[in-house]
């Protein structure tokens, strides 16, 4: 039992991230209300990889929260919700250009438009 948890534990700890970021992109394209949807910042079209991370911080403009809990964790595994405190973020934050959006304004439904 131990060697299967010591090797799972291994495979995920020398896995190249680059291949979890393919598979993460891969896993991008998701079914959001009946709709197929990529993930991408409504400002500057950039997406997410595997390995981005947000914290659960206190925030004020635009979200209002003050309990943050302080996990790392890719929001859009989640579709904004903290996996250790279960607040639902309303707004996210582009790690590329820095701009706001709304949680499900990320979700394009529209490969060509916007």
């Amino acid at each position: 039992m131990y060697e299967v948890i010591i090797d799972t534990l291994l495979g995920m700890l020398f896995r190249k991230s680059s291949n979890r970021d393919e598979e993460f992109t891969a896993k991008k394209e998701k079914f959001v209300n009946g709709k197929l949807s990529i993930i991408r910042c409504p400002f500057c079209k950039w997406s997410p990889k595997e390995s981005s991370r947000w914290d659960c911080w206190d925030c004020d403009y635009p979200e209002y929260f003050y309990a943050g809990c302080g996990t790392q964790w890719n929001t859009f595994e989640t579709q904004g919700v903290c996996p250790t405190c279960s607040y639902k973020w309303k707004w996210t934050s582009c790690l590329q250009c820095g701009g706001w959006a709304k949680h499900e304004d990320w979700y394009v439904s529209d490969y060509g438009t916007e």
